[in-house]
């Protein structure tokens, strides 16, 4: 099955950004907890606030960071520029995929 959906970890600080290609968004959580032990374990730091959309595939987050003790801050529906660096970066991701398609000749259709 094709992967067509991507979720994005951004870090404020430095910007370093980790995607993760996923089949469905329902996988973003499991991907969430992928990134979290690869923080915790190569960079020795926690991760401490969170920033997401009300999207349904972010619901299982809300129980997990209170457990956890972090703060999970969901951004206002329709206001894109609450969360800009991640619609600039997601932006950006998109611009490249396409270039890269268009680059290799593939059909209008991906």
């Amino acid at each position: 099955m094709v992967k067509k959906y991507f979720v994005t970890f951004i870090d404020d600080f430095s910007r370093y950004t980790k995607v993760y290609l996923i089949k469905h968004k329902d996988e973003a959580f499991d991907m969430f907890l992928t990134y979290k032990a690869k923080v915790e374990n190569q960079l020795n730091k926690k991760i401490k606030r969170i920033r997401s959309d009300k999207g349904g595939e972010y619901v299982l987050f809300n129980d997990y960071c209170v457990k956890e003790g972090i703060i999970h801050e969901v951004t206002p529906p329709y206001s894109l520029e609450s969360n800009g660096v991640a619609e600039r970066k997601n932006r950006t991701l998109k611009e490249m995929m396409n270039v890269m398609l268009i680059s290799y000749n593939a059909p209008d259709t991906l």
